[in-house]
């Protein structure tokens, strides 16, 4: 059994197809979304499909775009266990809109916090810095398990997220760079997951494409590590999602 933990099924072209084949196989996905509008056709969608885990987001890149309903977002996540895409992007299409960002993620973070039992998938793009004060601000919940998808931020933030007991979403893309390699070494083990942020990162048009990514990802990542991490990225995948 392997795990996606950030995906967007609801990007995909053809998402009816993707559920039904996940439906019938071996594989677990976060279904992650970008807006809370949504969330509930997704959940519909895949209400039969109970190895798929659909996420209420908010992507930081939508916020002001007329799809940012906060109002909705709050009705809907006292019963959504699964939170994500939210976060930050302080990149140069994204920084004119820096402190609505930093006003609804605090919010968002406040609200897992009062609800707990959440598993959050974090976007921190140039804003890794200003996600982990937001974090060290609000975090008070042991329940609640906050994922850095794919972190880009420097060794020393990368240490004060640790800190935080926070999760990592390694994608193939972390294993092109040599920061990427540099956080992977870094990461201890059993807070390490794996993520293709399909169909962003990955263009796929089968779930078998999607497993075997995520097989070569986790071969590589024992090669940089120095030994099979199958068993423990198995055993992490399943105590932060409980499948």
């Amino acid at each position: 059994m392997i795990y996606d933990a950030h995906c967007h099924l609801d990007l995909m072209d053809n998402m009816l197809e993707f559920i039904n084949e996940i439906q019938n196989s071996d594989m677990n996905l976060f279904a992650v979304g970008t807006t809370p509008k949504a969330y509930s056709r997704e959940i519909q969608f895949c209400k039969n499909a109970r190895n798929i885990h659909v996420g209420l987001g908010m992507h930081p890149q939508l916020v002001s775009s007329g799809y940012d309903d906060m109002q909705l977002f709050k009705s809907l996540i006292e019963k959504s266990h699964y939170i994500g895409e939210v976060g930050l992007d302080f990149s140069k299409g994204y920084i004119q809109t820096k402190e609505l960002q930093i006003n609804i993620f605090s919010e968002i973070v406040k609200l897992c916090e009062q609800y707990s039992e959440k598993v959050i998938s974090i976007h921190s793009l140039k804003s890794t810095s200003t996600v982990i004060e937001i974090l060290r601000t609000y975090k008070r919940q042991k329940s609640n398990k906050y994922i850095f998808h794919w972190f880009t931020g420097s060794m020393p933030q990368l240490e004060k997220a640790i800190e935080l007991g926070c999760y990592f979403s390694i994608n193939p893309g972390m294993l092109k760079t040599k920061s990427g390699m540099e956080v992977i070494k870094a990461i201890p083990i059993d807070h390490v997951l794996l993520e293709t942020d399909a169909p962003f990162a990955l263009k796929v048009q089968h779930i078998d494409e999607i497993e075997k990514e995520l097989k070569r990802t986790m071969s590589r990542i024992s090669d940089v590590i120095g030994f099979d991490i199958s068993d423990i990225i198995n055993k992490n995948s399943k105590e932060v999602f409980c499948y």
